[in-house]
């Protein structure tokens, strides 16, 4: 079957995600309910990329967070960039959108994150 994502246009990630609207959560905090202008983000990585990262994520490579905003996102590795798909109630309601690698960097980099990943990595 043939990905009906792959022909999506680009974008800047900032524009949907900025990093001072955007806070990370442990996995364990996934299913609390944010605030009321509050939707949920999750940020798929794999391990080259995660590897980049100046904290430790989750074994399972995905970052949980909130930013304010309307719909939920979800951030795909892609390898040479990431897929920024904002959800909707029908397969047809989604958008989706191309992001670089930088700017996924950049959002993780210095958006507020829970105390456990302000921990830095050991060399």
């Amino acid at each position: 079957m043939a990905n009906p994502y792959k022909n999506a246009p680009s974008a800047k990630l900032a524009d949907f995600i900025p990093a001072d609207k955007f806070w990370t959560i442990l996995s364990q905090q996934r299913h609390i309910e944010g605030g009321v202008s509050e939707i949920p983000v999750e940020i798929h990585t794999k391990k080259p990329f995660a590897d980049t990262l100046s904290f430790n994520i989750e074994w399972d490579g995905i970052v949980y967070g909130f930013v304010r905003g309307r719909n939920e996102i979800t951030v795909s590795d892609w390898d040479d960039k990431f897929q920024l798909l904002f959800e909707g109630e029908k397969e047809t309601d989604e958008m989706p959108f191309f992001v670089t690698g930088e700017e996924v960097r950049e959002l993780l980099e210095n958006c507020r994150r829970v105390p456990e990943q302000n921990v830095p990595k050991r060399k």
